[in-house]
């Protein structure tokens, strides 16, 4: 789906562009930027980094494209610690840096069963 950006945008009218070759002060949305999938909508994305020396996936920024609903923001988190363990990580930390979404916290910093 995300292959083919120019469909992706007149499907469901989201412009979605990785942005690591973009110099950082040009950046939009973040370094390596995940769109976030919530049932059959494009609801955000979010710039992650994953900290193996710390063990934790560390989200440095969240953009969603309208108020994000409940629903939303609990999927959101719950598929954060599925990519944490996926990745072998035990923890999953919302940085300070860049984080737009100010009513959104993730459960709190716990740990995993990795």
């Amino acid at each position: 789906m995300i292959f083919n950006r120019r469909r992706l945008q007149k499907l469901f009218g989201f412009h979605y562009r990785i942005e690591i070759y973009v110099p950082e002060p040009k950046r939009r949305y973040g370094y390596y930027v995940f769109p976030i999938l919530h049932g059959d909508d494009l609801v955000g994305r979010v710039d992650l980094k994953a900290d193996r020396k710390l063990g934790e996936l560390q989200v440095k920024s969240v953009h969603f494209e309208a108020a994000p609903t409940e629903s939303v923001l609990q999927g959101t988190d719950a598929e954060l610690w599925l990519m944490a363990r996926w990745l072998g990580l035990s923890s999953v930390t919302v940085g300070t840096e860049r984080v737009l979404c100010s009513p959104w916290r993730l459960s709190a910093k716990h740990q995993a069963s990795v």
